[in-house]
């Protein structure tokens, strides 16, 4: 069977091939398939013989025609499946779906033709699902038993609560509407709420229960009994000052200044925001500062370091450069040094770091220290390897007295601006990476600026 399934698709390939290939002839010959332009692009992308530009020519729009009609045969057949099924449906009406009982309304939409034969549109609202009478009842019922057996909470009965009722104001999947209410809100809040902290003694309290639905309603009322809150040491301590408390400002009333006593049964008392309550909150906040003074006193050195650190690497390829320059014109080494310290004097900002190290250079070969030692000591103080290797070259040719710096100098500054280069190149990877986040916090905004109102209507 596999067999056979296979052929039949090979047949049916070779059909298709064969009906693509006739209806493009038949097309080429009544000149309505242009093919000039198609065949100067192939001529193009394909070099060749004029024969074999033909015929990649005639293989494009074969596969094209060949690939249309699978098309057009498949949307034809989609189409006439559609027909059928509406052509089936119009005779067997049109079915509608009510939402759940107590849901919002559903609103269709429909067409018909007029005396005219011209599309008109219907709108109809279609109510959610009714309860019968016998099934409302049964509804009501059960939504009773639910309730009920919800409502003591966490009290062992209605005879006994000392705790909050738990008032349900809702059943799911029912579609009834509940409200409660209470006789004394003093005592029992409608959420369920029990106020029994001042009570001395066990009080009742009528809570009436309604249930809806549409215009039907069923009432049923509870005889609840409230007892006094049963209170820890602690409880009843607060609730012993606040009587007290409540007692003497009642007295005080008439009195714009109201005195309190610094003890009450024993209990000394005290203003929450007191000098004494406000020392805990500024003493950690005082040694808080001072920690973070520190901090921002150690991270400002460190950034120094850094300016500086950069400032010396932005200035060896000019240092080497004119050292350089000036050797090779034939000035000494110290020469050529004594020089370049004048260019940076006048220069001002943007060699300052370089110009204090050579100035101490000078001053130490004016004190006594060999010109040998004077760089080995730059070279240590900068800390970075290009002048420690620079001021090694120097102190070499110092001390042997013999050869020539050009060609050391000349790698040297070859690898100087090499250098260079790779730190613009870093700078300008670092400044993207810094772009990126307030790049992200804009597109944040954006988004918001176009949902938030869209939500907003929304709800």
């Amino acid at each position: 069977m596999l067999h056979t399934g296979a052929a039949g698709l090979l047949e049916l390939r070779c059909d298709m091939k064969r009906l693509a290939e006739g209806l493009y002839f038949f097309l080429k010959q009544r000149h309505w398939i242009q093919t000039e332009r198609t065949r100067q692009v192939f001529s193009r992308l394909q070099p060749g013989t004029i024969r074999q530009t033909e015929e990649a020519v005639d293989l494009y729009y074969i596969h094209l025609i060949k690939r249309s009609i699978v098309l057009f045969v498949l949307v034809v057949s989609v189409s006439g499946l559609l027909l059928v099924r509406q052509a089936a449906e119009s005779g067997q009406g049109i079915h509608l779906t009510r939402s759940d009982y107590g849901e919002e309304e559903d609103v269709y939409h429909l067409v018909y033709q007029d005396s005219k034969q011209e599309q008109q549109e219907l709108s109809i609202t279609l109510a959610p699902v009714e309860y019968s009478p016998d099934e409302l009842r049964d509804q009501f019922r059960q939504g009773f038993l639910c309730l009920e057996q919800a409502l003591p909470g966490e009290n062992p009965s209605l005879d006994q609560i000392t705790q909050n009722l738990r008032l349900l104001t809702a059943i799911p999947g029912s579609g009834l509407s509940v409200s409660w209410s209470s006789d004394d809100h003093e005592l029992l809040e409608e959420n369920g709420t029990v106020k029994n902290e001042e009570i001395t003694k066990a009080q009742q309290v009528r809570l009436l229960l309604e249930l809806s639905y549409g215009e039907q309603t069923e009432s049923r009322e509870y005889e609840l009994t409230i007892l006094p809150a049963v209170l820890t040491r602690e409880e009843e301590q607060k609730r012993q000052l606040r009587m007290e408390l409540e007692q003497l400002l009642q007295e005080s009333r008439y009195e714009k200044e109201v005195y309190l006593p610094p003890a009450i049964q024993g209990v000394e008392l005290r203003e929450a925001g007191s000098a004494a309550s406000r020392i805990w909150i500024i003493l950690p906040v005082g040694f808080g500062m001072i920690g973070l003074l520190w901090l921002r006193q150690r991270e400002a050195l460190y950034r120094r370091l850094k300016q500086r650190k950069q400032e010396l690497e932005q200035a060896y390829p000019y240092f080497v450069n004119q050292l350089l320059l000036y050797t090779g014109a034939g000035a000494t080494v110290k020469g050529a040094l004594e020089r370049i310290i004048r260019q940076l004097e006048q220069k001002g900002k943007g060699g300052e770091s370089l110009y204090q190290e050579l100035m101490i250079m000078r001053n130490e070969t004016g004190s006594g220290i060999t010109q040998e030692q004077a760089y080995i000591n730059l070279g240590k103080r900068v800390a970075l390897l290009p002048y420690m290797k620079l001021t090694s070259l120097l102190a070499q040719q110092q001390r042997k007295g013999a050869g020539s710096l050009a060609l050391p100098l000349e790698e040297e500054e070859h690898l100087a601006f090499e250098r260079r280069k790779e730190r613009a190149r870093r700078a300008g990877e670092e400044a993207g990476t810094r772009l990126l986040l307030p790049m992200i916090l804009l597109m944040v905004l954006s988004m918001l600026v176009v949902v938030c109102p869209a939500l907003m209507n929304f709800m």
